[in-house]
């Protein structure tokens, strides 16, 4: 009876686009920070998805330009310590082919809406949390199934410069009142600092 039940339970899972995407989520981690780039890939993984980290910017943007169809998610970090592109940079060359989750040390406002304003699904402050990780495939599920509520099916000559598009994501960023003071403990965050256009 247990394995009966078990296997329908499976088969119920392999049906799913969720456990489509638990198998198959390809994601590209570009992190500066060796330390970090371990954790976040070892986090990622132990959620099923293969990874590809890569150490700065140039080198994930090559990868993505190398190997256009071997990834489903792009996670970047928005600051750079040193020259060269930022995840800002990385996200304006990426978004119309992938989902891009942005991601810093922190999260202040003006940051988190610039990068939702310019194409971002998400942003995230670290230390990410496992339910955070957890909730990545959901962005690949919209984009796959053109659910995205920051862009419209008018892409004729009028708006071109996307004015309306930017004050429509501003807004849905502004009514997210989920922004967490610096400082606060993980457990108080509660997956807080996730502004995904849900």
């Amino acid at each position: 009876m247990e394995n009966n039940a078990a296997l329908a339970a499976g088969a119920g899972m392999a049906a799913s686009p969720e456990a489509e995407l638990f198998r198959t989520c390809r994601v590209l981690v570009v992190e500066e920070d060796p330390s970090y780039r371990a954790t976040l890939t070892q986090m990622i993984q132990s959620r099923g998805y293969p990874v590809t980290a890569k150490a700065s910017l140039e080198e994930g943007l090559r990868a993505l330009r190398d190997n256009p169809e071997g990834f489903d998610l792009v996670m970047a970090v928005a600051d750079t310590q040193g020259p060269g592109i930022d995840g800002f940079e990385l996200l304006k060359h990426t978004k119309e082919n992938y989902p891009v989750i942005l991601f810093s040390d922190c999260a202040p406002k003006e940051k988190v809406f610039r990068a939702l304003v310019e194409g971002a699904c998400d942003f995230l402050e670290k230390p990410m949390l496992d339910s955070e990780i957890s909730r990545i495939w959901q962005h690949v599920l919209r984009r796959n199934a053109n659910i995205d509520f920051g862009s419209t099916d008018d892409s004729d000559e009028g708006d071109s410069d996307g004015s309306q598009q930017r004050q429509d994501q501003l807004q849905l960023a502004t009514r997210a009142p989920r922004v967490v003071g610096q400082g606060a403990p993980a457990a108080q965050r509660n997956g807080s600092t996730h502004f995904g256009r849900i």
